[in-house]
Parts: C-alpha cells; sequence; structure tokens
C-alpha cells in the first residue's frame, strides 16, 4: 500500500548527488530500497486501476514500470552510474519506448512531476495531428485546452516549419511538433509525504484520457507508411 514519499526519500537522491559511485551504492542499498524504490513500486501498484482506464493494453507492473537507479553510460555524455530520480512509465511493452504514447510520474530532488505524451519524436502521428488541426480545429482546440486546465505543453518542435495563418493562437504551439508531452508539477511535499499522492496522479490521468484518446486514433496517412516510419506507427498504440 502506497503511504506517500518521505524525507528520507529526497535525502537518498541527495546523498547519491554528492556520492555518486558504486561503493556508495552498494553501501547503502538498503535505504535506497526501503525509501525510493518500494514507495514508488506501491505508487504504480496504487494507479494500475488508473492505467487501466486509460488504455489496458499499457504495462502496469510495478517492477516493470519503476525505472532502475543505474544509468546506461555507453551512449550519454553524463557518465555517472546513478540518477538522482526514478521514474514510472506506464507504456505498451514490447515497443520503442521513445515513439510510443504513455503516461508517467517522477520523483527526484525537485519534487514530483506527472503527465502523458512521447519522449521522442514521432513524425507520422505529429503529421497526423497537424492534418486534423486545419481540418477540424475547434475540435482539437476543445480536447487541447482541456488537458491544459491542469498540464502544461512541454514541445519538441520544428523552429523552422511555416504555420498557416489560419491556425488559431491557441493551436499554433501544438502545430509544428515533432513530439510533446504534457505535465503537472507537484512541489507540496505535505502531499507527496501522503498517501493522497496517488489520488492526485490517478485523477490527473483521468483527466487526460480525452487528450490520450484523441492522439491515438488520428487517422494516419498511406504516405506515412513509406517513409520508413512504419514502426513507430504501430508503437502509437
Amino acid at each position: 500500500m502506497f503511504e506517500g514519499f518521505s524525507k528520507s526519500t529526497f535525502e537518498f537522491f541527495s546523498a547519491i548527488s554528492f556520492n555518486n559511485n558504486r561503493e556508495f551504492f552498494l553501501q547503502n542499498h538498503d535505504w535506497y530500497v526501503q525509501s525510493v524504490r518500494e514507495p514508488a513500486r506501491a505508487l504504480a501498484a496504487a494507479l494500475g486501476d488508473s492505467v487501466n482506464e486509460l488504455d489496458p493494453s499499457l504495462e502496469r507492473r510495478p517492477e516493470k514500470v519503476v525505472s532502475r537507479l543505474n544509468r546506461d553510460v555507453r551512449f550519454s555524455k553524463d557518465k555517472s552510474p546513478y540518477r538522482d530520480y526514478v521514474w514510472l512509465a506506464f507504456r505498451r511493452p514490447g515497443v520503442e519506448r521513445a515513439t510510443t504514447m504513455g503516461v508517467f510520474f517522477d520523483v527526484g530532488l525537485d519534487g514530483c512531476r506527472y503527465g502523458m505524451g512521447y519522449y521522442s519524436e514521432n513524425k507520422p502521428v505529429m503529421n497526423a495531428l497537424r492534418r486534423e488541426i486545419l481540418h477540424a480545429p475547434e475540435h482539437v482546440q476543445q480536447v487541447t485546452e482541456r488537458a491544459l486546465e491542469r498540464f502544461r505543453l512541454e514541445t519538441n518542435a520544428y523552429k523552422r516549419m511555416a504555420i498557416p495563418p489560419d491556425v488559431p493562437d491557441s493551436l499554433r504551439s501544438w502545430y509544428n511538433l515533432k513530439g510533446f508531452y504534457v505535465v503537472k508539477d507537484i512541489t507540496d511535499y505535505d502531499l507527496i509525504y501522503s498517501p493522497k499522492l496517488a489520488d492526485e496522479v490517478a485523477d490527473g490521468f483521468r483527466h487526460l484520457k480525452q487528450l490520450y484518446d484523441f492522439i491515438l486514433t488520428l487517422p494516419l496517412a498511406e504516405e506515412d507508411l513509406l517513409t520508413g516510419d512504419k514502426t513507430r506507427l504501430m508503437e502509437r498504440g
């Protein structure tokens, strides 16, 4: 049962950021398990029903959802072996996680955040979104404005893409996307230390269902199947 994170959670993140080495981690493994991994897995379990309501095909097993603390440094500029945060990623199993839609929760030194979106770009789906903005701007506006009542938009956008003049102002930040996610920050530590954190995140996931369903049901163009993006099309849902 999720009882909230604790001061010890954030003390561990602070300690590992200053002692980022294998010896320290092994000496403090029990601290990590009790203060980070176990509450994170408990939160994943507590969110299972809301994730199932969002999309039953999303991975919900806590041991699969919660990230490891150790970092894969083979292809990273940051060679520190451990992160000072963990995340929960609810995505479809067996697909490339960077380009498939999912919902997430992060906890680290700066608090918590959660939301929905793509970690990396998904050109076919974003092309479909652009067409929908031009074809049915009022519907797209209704869906996106509802999501942004409680979340903010973080974008990965084309810098030089021309935006047609008839695109409404409220949709211009959505038009030139490579990918995106919507996110909400939580810095209220009374909430973070409480079981009510699970209720907050679960309710937020439910709030995002309209946007989630809208994105995953956008009609994709045949030409996108011919551009080498077939795998990503399958990953979108």
